[in-house]
């Protein structure tokens, strides 16, 4: 549903809000990515867990209008910031047999749902 362009700048905004928060952050990031269907968005946080301790802060990277955007225009800025980041995303928002597609696609170091499965 979105074209290119807009992908590519939603890829480039949300390149540009990791930047700022990684400089404001310390400790390994992760993107953590959900499905909000009561209004209607995909989400894309960027989190930092932190070196010493037990925190975690995070930022919101995108807000995706179902709209707008489908699924696959979803997935196309959710990995193009992780190829630019390399970093992994953590999942919970798909199906079983969702996740097992994007593992095989990408790789289980990548494609990651250590937090919660919320859907069977």
């Amino acid at each position: 549903m979105a074209k290119d362009n807009e992908i590519k700048a939603a890829i480039k905004k949300g390149n540009q809000i990791i930047t700022d928060f990684q400089q404001h952050s310390s400790g390994r990031l992760n993107l953590w990515t959900s499905i909000v269907t009561l209004n209607r968005n995909y989400i894309i946080t960027v989190e930092a867990q932190k070196r010493v301790g037990t925190g975690i802060t995070t930022a919101i990277v995108c807000h995706l209008p179902f709209d707008q955007y489908s699924v696959d225009d979803y997935l196309a800025i959710l990995m193009g910031l992780q190829q630019e980041w390399d970093i992994p995303v953590l999942c919970h928002a798909f199906s079983r047999r969702r996740l097992a597609n994007l593992r095989h696609q990408y790789g289980s170091r990548i494609i990651r749902d250590d937090i919660v499965r919320r859907y069977r």
